[in-house]
Order: structure tokens, then C-alpha cells, then sequence
């Protein structure tokens, strides 16, 4: 039996927002036959519509672009897939960030912004970070990623400038923590936001031990949804509050997601998201009800605090003609193993393996780029059979 927990508060309605949001899904041909027609009285319950797929949100955002009719001035972003087979979405260009400013307000007009996120790959976080301090009344270095070999001299760039908050990807923070427990502290850092539209899920204790004077802020989402909810510096650990404009149900511990704002296209009505979570309350204050976060969804894992699909990694692989196997294996430090079975005649040599690992990576969307050039991330390794074994694994190596 399906064991739906509607939002405390909501009964899990849209109330008015979801008539507009059915008709304007219904001009759309992807999404015409999913959602039956308005009833002529009575209200629409958003519990009795169908959960919206990664696959059919691609294919109505492929159809809206062709048609050119999106109701706002919209980005092209990439929520995973591959240059040839893309899943793609549309955000309106300014992300929301006056809606998420009005709940979660970190920044102030006082305050400089160095946004070290990257553009790379039609990730979202870079431009929604920008927008977001613009909304806010701060100034903003849209720096993108901290150059390597160079950290030293542009850490003290940030300090000489004024730089009072810092956004960045899990990869960026982890090398400022460990920076920072080699000696080399950030007295100026006073805000410190994580995440955007994926989940950092540094840990709190960390963060504390190497940045004592910065409070940390946290957003949730992916480059389907853009962001679905905030976290501030006096919540619960992986606990987040929805925001206004975007209601969280949880689905036999699925996270659904509908966005309230007419200049989503395609609407957004009951995304199934790739993560798993649960109602909680949280001691910070706010009003509202919270949402614990658990953890991706099979056959999805967390890399660097993106979403990935396994299945996509192991089609990938297969697709190369060089396996007729494979399996993704995730160790608890974030590295990833893909094995596979090699197809007969093709040699067991790390240039088989490189080449498989390049093809696999190089098309591929929503992965960080650092990924391609760090084999000790992201290994290919040739094993004998994989009978039985299940698609992706969790262990030690």
C-alpha cells in the first residue's frame, strides 16, 4: 500500500495556485494526457495527480524550448544525463532569489560575496548566487572556482577586499577546511553558504572546528527544482525548512516537489525529486514544519553533494562496446569505483580503462569537472564477472 505524508499545516494542497498550474501543463503535449481535465466544480486535490518523472519533465522541457513559449525570460539548466541525451530544465533568470531572500536572509547590504561556484556544465549554482546577493543588497566577486596553485594569493585578494561571505561547491569548502587546519585561518568569514541546487552535507562539526567565527547557511535543491528549502545556522542537523513557493510531500519517503509560481515552465507538479526524507520539527523557531534529509534515492548517490545516477554510469559504460558488465561502487570519502566486465577480446590495460572512464565522464552532466581530471575520484576497474551483483554498492576501498 502507498504511504503518503502530506506537509503538517497543508493537507498537501496547492489551493489556488494548482488550477493555473494544470491548465498551463495542458498546452504542453508531453503533459497533456498525464493530468485529467479541471473538473467543472469542486477543488483539484493535488494528492489524487500522478507523480511527475525525471523523463517526462526532460521531454515537456524539450517541447516548451522547440516551441519557444515559456512564460518567463528563463536558463537552460542540466539536472544530469549527457550531451546527447540531456535532462534539462528551465528556471526563470532571476532563480527566485527575491522569493528565497524573504525566508532565508544571510546577507545584508553590508556584506561582500565571493561566489566560487562554477558555470561549467549548465549548473545553476554560480548564477543563483549572484542573484541571490544582487536580491540581498550585496556586493558580489563572481569569482567561480578558486584557481589551483594559487589559493594563498587570492585568499588574501578576498581579505584586502572587504569579503565578509563566501559560497562555494562541497569540493571548494573542503579544501578551505583543510586549509584552514593547516594554519591557514579566515578571520574575515563571517557567512559561510552551502549548498544551492544540490546538498552539501558537510558536517556541522567541521565546519565548527575550522571556521569557530562563521555562521553557516545552507540551501537545498537540484537543477530540476532550483531551490526547495533553507537551513540557518540554529537548525537541526540535515533538517530544512520548504520555502514558501515550493511544496515538499513526502511519498513512502520520496520527496515530491510542486512549484507555486506561474513563471515555472513546465509546471512543476509533484516532481519526483532523487532524494529520500522524512517530516521532522526543528528547534530554530521557525514557523512551519521541516524536512529531514536522508539520502539519494537508489539507484542515485551522492558525489560532492550532486545527485547521480548509477544506472546512467553503467549505460554509459555499456555503451562503449567495451563492457558487457558493469557496476559503480561509493566509498564513504566520496570515491567512486565503476567496474566492469570487459567484452571479449578487449585488453585488461589501464589504456581500456582510461578510455572507457573518458567516455563515460566526458559527456556527461551534472558532474563537477574536477571529476575528469582526478582518477583517484573516479576509477574504472576490469573484474571477472558481476553475476547477480546488485547496480550500485556502498563500501571501503
Amino acid at each position: 500500500m502507498s504511504q503518503h505524508t502530506a506537509l503538517p499545516g497543508t493537507g498537501a494542497e496547492a489551493g489556488a495556485e494548482l488550477p493555473d498550474l494544470l491548465r498551463r501543463a495542458a498546452r504542453i503535449p508531453a503533459l497533456r494526457a498525464k493530468y485529467p481535465p479541471l473538473p467543472a466544480t469542486g477543488p483539484v486535490r493535488l494528492t489524487d495527480l500522478p507523480p511527475l518523472t525525471r523523463q517526462e519533465l526532460a521531454q515537456a522541457t524539450g517541447e516548451v524550448l522547440a516551441s519557444g513559449t515559456q512564460a518567463a525570460a528563463s536558463l537552460v539548466w542540466a539536472d544530469g544525463g549527457t550531451v546527447g541525451a540531456p535532462a534539462l530544465s528551465l528556471l526563470p533568470d532571476d532563480m527566485f532569489a527575491e522569493r528565497v531572500r524573504d525566508a532565508w536572509s544571510p546577507l545584508g547590504p553590508s556584506d561582500v560575496l565571493v561566489n566560487l561556484h562554477s558555470c561549467e556544465r549548465l549548473r545553476p549554482d554560480h548564477h543563483f548566487f549572484n542573484r541571490f546577493a544582487a536580491a540581498s543588497g550585496a556586493a558580489c566577486l563572481p569569482l567561480g572556482p578558486l584557481p589551483d596553485g594559487a589559493q594563498d594569493a587570492w585568499l588574501d585578494f578576498f581579505a584586502r577586499t572587504g569579503v565578509t561571505a563566501l559560497s562555494a561547491p562541497p569540493e571548494t569548502v573542503a579544501r578551505l577546511a583543510g586549509a584552514a587546519g593547516a594554519g591557514r585561518p579566515l578571520p574575515w568569514l563571517r557567512t559561510l553558504l552551502l549548498g544551492g541546487t544540490l546538498h552539501d552535507t558537510t558536517s556541522d562539526a567541521l565546519l565548527a572546528d575550522r571556521f569557530p567565527y562563521t555562521r553557516v547557511w545552507r540551501l537545498y535543491g537540484s537543477p530540476a527544482t532550483g531551490v526547495v528549502a533553507r537551513h540557518g545556522p540554529h537548525c537541526l542537523a540535515g533538517v530544512y525548512h520548504p520555502l514558501p513557493h515550493q511544496l515538499v510531500e513526502v511519498v513512502e519517503g520520496q520527496l515530491l516537489v510542486t512549484t507555486l509560481d506561474a513563471r515555472r515552465d513546465p509546471p512543476l507538479i509533484r516532481y519526483a525529486t532523487q532524494e529520500r526524507g522524512e517530516y521532522a520539527y526543528c528547534v530554530c523557531g521557525a514557523e512551519g514544519p521541516a524536512v529531514r534529509l536522508s539520502g539519494p534515492a537508489d539507484p542515485y548517490f551522492r558525489l560532492h553533494g550532486r545527485a547521480v545516477s548509477a544506472r546512467e554510469l553503467v549505460d554509459s559504460a555499456l555503451a562503449t562496446g567495451e563492457a558487457t558488465a558493469a557496476q559503480v561502487a561509493v566509498s564513504r570519502g566520496q570515491r567512486v569505483r565503476l567496474r566492469v566486465v570487459l567484452a571479449p577480446g578487449v585488453p585488461d590495460d589501464h589504456y581500456t580503462h582510461d578510455w572507457i572512464r573518458y567516455q563515460v565522464l566526458e559527456s556527461r552532466l551534472g558532474l563537477p569537472s574536477f571529476v575528469l581530471d582526478q582518477p583517484e575520484v573516479f576509477d574504472v576497474v576490469a573484474v571477472d564477472r558481476l553475476d547477480g551483483a546488485p547496480l550500485l554498492t556502498a563500501e571501503e576501498f
